[in-house]
Parts: C-alpha cells; sequence; structure tokens
C-alpha cells in the first residue's frame, strides 16, 4: 500500500518544517545554478587563459632551443668555414716540426678560447680527428667521442643538431644538467685523412634555464621529438621513454596523466611539454573552497532566516491558539491584544469581533432557553390530564342525554372537541382551515353561554386556507375581542384572514367595543399581566399569542394593538409563509 506524501515526509506537516524547507530551497537553488554557470565560466576561462599561457611558454622554450642551436652552429663554422682556421688544423695534423705545431695549436686554442667567450651557450668546444679523436679542446673532454651514440634531432647542410645528452666532461657525472649539441664534418677531398670533426655542445646553464619548472607553476617533463615523432629525450621516462613513438594526434591538450603542450620547430622537430594540471587543479580547487564557505554560510543564513521568520509566525499563531483554547475553555472576555504587525492584527481583530458575536449569540440562546424553561413550567402548572378530562365530559355528556339535556349535551360536544385541539399532539402548526373551525366550535360555545348576544364576521381567503400558522393563535385574539365587544348589545366581532402576495397571511379581528387605553395596551403584551387584566383573565392569551410568533418567526414579528377608547380595538398579526430556520419540527410549545 502505497503511503500518503505527509506519511512518507512527515516533517512537512508543520509550518516550521515547511518555512526552513522553502527558505533552504531557495537559498541553495539560486546559489547552485549560480555556482554551476560560474563554475563553467570559471573552469572554461581558467583552461583557456592558462593552456594559451603554458603555450606561449612552450613556444618560447622552442625558440630557445632553436637559438642554443644556432649559436652552436655559428660557433662551429668559426672554426670549419674559416680557411685560416682549417689550414691551422691540417698543419697540426700533418707538420711534424714541433713548433708549426705549437703556433698552429696555439691559435685555434686562441680562437675556441674567443668562441666560447663571445658565445653565450657555448661550452664544451672539441675537434676531432678523422677517427674522432682527440686533436683540441677548450675543457677536459673525453679522449674519443662517438657521435652516433647522440640522439640525433636534425640533420640539415651537412650539420647534425643532437637532441640533449650527457655532456662530454671528463669529470661530469650522470647527474649533471644534459647538453645539446652540433658536430659537422670538414671534408677534404684532395686528402680523406686531413678531413676533421668540429663538435660543439652548450654549457650547463643553457638547458637548466630553460626548462624551468617555475614557470608553469609545477613540475613539468619535456619531451623532444624528431620529424618522425620518435622521442629522443624524456624527462619522464615511465610515460615516455627515449627511442619510443609519440602518438600525434593533436597540437595540444589532455594527455596521460594530465596536459600535454606541444611546438614544432620548421626543420619538423618538436618540443612537448607534459604537466599534470597541478596548477590548474590549484586555481579550481581555491574557487570550490571559496564558493564552499560562502555556500555554508548562505545555508546557515538562510537557515537562520528561517527560523527568523518563523518565530515572526508562530507567536502570532501561538497567540490565536491561546485566545481561542481561552474562549473554548472560558467565557471571559480578556483584554485585546495586538501583534504589532497589520496582517495579524486584522486577523486578531476580526477573530475578536467574532468572539463577541459568539458570546452574543451564546447569551440569546441561553435567554431563549431560560424562556422555553418559563413556557414548559407554565405548561405544566396548568396542564390537567387529557384522559381525565375527557372522561368526566363524557360522563357528562351521558346524563345529560339521559335526561334529555340536549343544550348540555351540544355545550359538551363542542367543549370536548375544543379541548381535544387544544390538547391534541399533532405538531405545533396547523392549518388555517383547521383553526378556523376550531373557533366557530369555540363562538358556538361562547354563544350557549351568552345566549347570543354577539355577531361573529368571518371574511376568510379562501387562498390562505392551505397555509399554516401555530396552533391556539386565532382564538386569545377572538376571546379578547368578545370580552370588550360583549359589553355593549350591538358588539360585532369581525374576523379577516387573507393571503399576502409574498406567500403570508394578514389575521385582522375588530370590535366595536369600548376600546381601550394606550397603558391597557402596553400591559396586555407583558409577560406577567397585572391589575384588572389579571383580575378578569384578560391579556394572558393575547401575551402567549405574542411570544408564540416571536418565537417561531423572529423578534421583529408579533401581535400588533390598534385601540381608542370608544372606538374599538383591532389585532393584527402577520405570519410569513415560513417559521425561522430549525423550527418547522418544533413542539416544545405546542399544546398537548
Amino acid at each position: 500500500m502505497k503511503l500518503a506524501a505527509r506519511d512518507r515526509f512527515p516533517f512537512t506537516r508543520s509550518v516550521k518544517s515547511r518555512m526552513i524547507a522553502i527558505l533552504l530551497l531557495s537559498s541553495i537553488l539560486p546559489l547552485a545554478l549560480l555556482g554551476f554557470v560560474s563554475y563553467s565560466s570559471f573552469h572554461s576561462f581558467l583552461q583557456h587563459t592558462l593552456t594559451s599561457g603554458i603555450q606561449q611558454n612552450v613556444d618560447k622554450e622552442l625558440t630557445g632551443i632553436d637559438n642554443i642551436l644556432k649559436n652552436l652552429n655559428f660557433a662551429s663554422q668559426q672554426l670549419a668555414l674559416d680557411g685560416v682556421m682549417v689550414k691551422d688544423i691540417q698543419r697540426y695534423m700533418t707538420s711534424d716540426d714541433i713548433f708549426q705545431k705549437q703556433e698552429s695549436m696555439k691559435n685555434i686554442q686562441d680562437r675556441m678560447a674567443l668562441i666560447n667567450y663571445s658565445s653565450p651557450h657555448v661550452g664544451i668546444i672539441t675537434i676531432l680527428d678523422g677517427n674522432r679523436q682527440m686533436l683540441f679542446q677548450n675543457y677536459p673532454s673525453n679522449e674519443r667521442i662517438d657521435l652516433n651514440r647522440f640522439p640525433l634531432l636534425v640533420e640539415a647542410k651537412g650539420v647534425s643538431y643532437q637532441a640533449p645528452h650527457l655532456s662530454v666532461d671528463k669529470y661530469g657525472s650522470v647527474t649533471d644538467p644534459p647538453v645539446i649539441s652540433v658536430s659537422r664534418k670538414v671534408t677534404d677531398y684532395q686528402d680523406r685523412d686531413l678531413s676533421f670533426y668540429v663538435y660543439i655542445e652548450s654549457n650547463f646553464q643553457s638547458m637548466k634555464q630553460l626548462f624551468q619548472m617555475q614557470q608553469y607553476g609545477e613540475v613539468a617533463a619535456h619531451l623532444l621529438l624528431n620529424d618522425g615523432n620518435r622521442v629522443l629525450y624524456s624527462e619522464n621516462d615511465a610515460l615516455y621513454a627515449p627511442g619510443s613513438v609519440y602518438p600525434a594526434n593533436g597540437e595540444g591538450g589532455k594527455a596521460a596523466g594530465g596536459m600535454r603542450f606541444i611546438a614544432a620547430s620548421e626543420q619538423g622537430w618538436q618540443l612537448v611539454v607534459l604537466l599534470r594540471g597541478d596548477a590548474f587543479k590549484a586555481e579550481m580547487t581555491s574557487w570550490l573552497v571559496k564558493f564552499g564557505t560562502i555556500g555554508l554560510f548562505s545555508l546557515a543564513l538562510g537557515f537562520l532566516l528561517a527560523i527568523i521568520a518563523w518565530r515572526t509566525i508562530y507567536r502570532p499563531l501561538q497567540t490565536f491558539r491561546r485566545e481561542i483554547e481561552w474562549m473554548g475553555d472560558s467565557r471571559i472576555i480578556r483584554p485585546r491584544r495586538l501583534m504589532k504587525l497589520i496582517e495579524f492584527d486584522d486577523l486578531l481583530g476580526r477573530f475578536y469581533r467574532m468572539r463577541d458575536r459568539v458570546f452574543a449569540l451564546l447569551e440569546e440562546i441561553e435567554w431563549r432557553e431560560r424562556a422555553r424553561s418559563r413556557i414548559e413550567v407554565e405548561k405544566l402548572r396548568y396542564q390537567i390530564n387529557p384522559h381525565f378530562i375527557h372522561n368526566t365530559l363524557n360522563t357528562v355528556q351521558v346524563i345529560a342525554k339521559v335526561h334529555k339535556q340536549e343544550e348540555i349535551v351540544l355545550l359538551v360536544t363542542y367543549f370536548t372537541r375544543i379541548l381535544h385541539y387544544n390538547l391534541g399532539k399533532e405538531g405545533v402548526f396547523v392549518h388555517v382551515k383547521d383553526e378556523i373551525n376550531n373557533l366557530r366550535d369555540y363562538l358556538a360555545l361562547q354563544q350557549i353561554r351568552y345566549g347570543h348576544a354577539f355577531q361573529v364576521e368571518l371574511d376568510i381567503d379562501p387562498a390562505a386556507e392551505e397555509n399554516t400558522l401555530p396552533r391556539f393563535v386565532l382564538q386569545p385574539l377572538v376571546e379578547n375581542a368578545l370580552y370588550h365587544g360583549f359589553r355593549n348589545e350591538d358588539g360585532v366581532i369581525s374576523v379577516a384572514i387573507v393571503r399576502e402576495t409574498d406567500g403570508g397571511i394578514r389575521i385582522d379581528v375588530s370590535d366595536n367595543g369600548i376600546g381601550m387605553t394606550e397603558e391597557t395596551v402596553a400591559a396586555l403584551l407583558q409577560e406577567q399581566p397585572s391589575g384588572e387584566g389579571r383580575k378578569s383573565g384578560m391579556g394572558i392569551g393575547l401575551a402567549f399569542a405574542h411570544r408564540l410568533i416571536r418565537t417561531y418567526y423572529g423578534e421583529q414579528r408579533g401581535l400588533s394593538i390598534h385601540s381608542r377608547v370608544g372606538e374599538g380595538t383591532r389585532l393584527t398579526i402577520q405570519i410569513p409563509a415560513q417559521p425561522l430556520e430549525g423550527m418547522e419540527h418544533d413542539s416544545d410549545l405546542a399544546g398537548r
């Protein structure tokens, strides 16, 4: 069964956790996007700038090697192409005169010293015979030099350019810096035995200064390749051993274990520089550390802002909660509190107005309940067992029939029907026609009682007969008119019921009796009538009818009385088509 999102992620069910998550995401996402864009841009810029700078250095190194080779070649030309020097060398090789040899030796050594002094890159200068045995040298060197063992970088115009190799220094060691050299053969085509070789190598400082590690910011490995991409010199034998073929797959870029940069000379040989990329990685690491620090600071700041925002919302929410709890637990109205935040103060103000309204409604409900209880008490005080009354009346009716007292029988019959109607259990609301039938029984009973001494006129709108009204509303009105009209021998009571346009009905009960004063009218509608009204029983029914109408149709409804002394009285009730909501099935006030 799949769990709902709120069950799988319970931390999202609180406002606090959601606010923290939203604020953290609002901090992380822009930072992540900014970091991605800046990382890409910085990486591209740094790589382009770094590779461009390194490539320029490699080109400079290539130019430096080429300049050294040119300088060495120029030095060799001063010995091999100078006719005087060539004659001195050949005379030294062929003469048996010791003085001539010494003179030739002196001239040659002076020239070698001059070359060494005037050429900054020249180191050891040697002149070898045809068997490559040492003839002259400016510094102690090996007696025999095998020129074929030196890696040949390029050969042009009879000059061999050798890649870096160990010096021919007689006292040198394998730890000495490598040197580059040139060699050329001076051939005497008339006498092959007079041919000789000139070998010149660079000094130790030339290559050492040229291949500086500091200019790349990290350890660099140099390779020299001939025009066939064969490695002649390598500072990283583990990766590219001398004699191996270098893979020619581009001018530069990534190489095994790092980066590579290539520069090619006009003669076809190439210089390759291999880097591990430590400088590039160091720059990127530095950027990542700074960005990570800023990111952590942003996250901490976002979390702090989330806590502050939560506290800003949490305190008003707590105030709302306490006010609601206090409202539910107590009816005491506490002083109003303000949050000094416009939005929350507005909501809190609405809550306080709602609270006051709720308390007012509760008080109104309690008042209604008290009124309802009083009515129930009144009902219980005046209630008589209906079965006892009916049985007693039936007994009276039987006795009257036995004694042939038809008037008494008729009187008891009317009274029994009236009593059954008023104490009926059909409900509070009855149709107008049922109320009229009960009124006719009541009038017939009263006419028997008073000997037909009054006149009643009924004007009932047929359209109103199906309307409903509370039981026992009409009889108290007629009873009041009968009481006042009965004092006049020509008393007339008019009862008119009409259906109005809104679906309700209007009841008018009027008489031509003696009328009432304003004080008497006001006393009639009181809960407890006093004075003459109480003694005669007048007013109890009117107060009941007035209260009944207001209970079921609203406080704005009720009984209105218009009366003048000597002119009569008119009682008016307007009953809407429907009672108040929730009162349709109420039977608490129905007579039982």
